[in-house]
């Protein structure tokens, strides 16, 4: 049923640039859009930029330019009224669970 699917997220011009002394452009400006209901997986390199994204995304991570919504909304509006957070990866790594052993 349509109604009970979480809201899509939509990231429209979302650009993050770092000023290390020169400017360091760590997210260019990208058009991302989750459906609802979907599984959706960002994958690159080590230091391209995901993180930086679902940081963005999560509204912990203010973007140079662009914007994200959430079903309409902004993560900072969502905090706010709804509680979003985000779990980090870091908390849940087991160091003697790889997939390269």
């Amino acid at each position: 049923m349509a109604a009970d699917l979480p809201p899509e997220v939509a990231c429209r011009g979302l650009a993050k640039t770092y000023d290390a002394g020169a400017p360091v452009e760590a997210v260019r400006p990208l058009d991302l859009t989750f459906a609802a209901g979907r599984t959706t997986a960002l994958l690159g390199p080590s230091g391209c930029g995901k993180s930086t994204v679902l940081r963005m995304i999560a509204g912990l991570e203010e973007p140079t330019a662009g914007e994200v919504r959430i079903g309409g909304e902004t993560p900072l509006e969502l905090r706010r009224r709804a509680g979003l957070a985000m779990a980090f990866q870091e908390a849940a790594l087991l160091p003697w669970r790889s997939v390269a052993g």
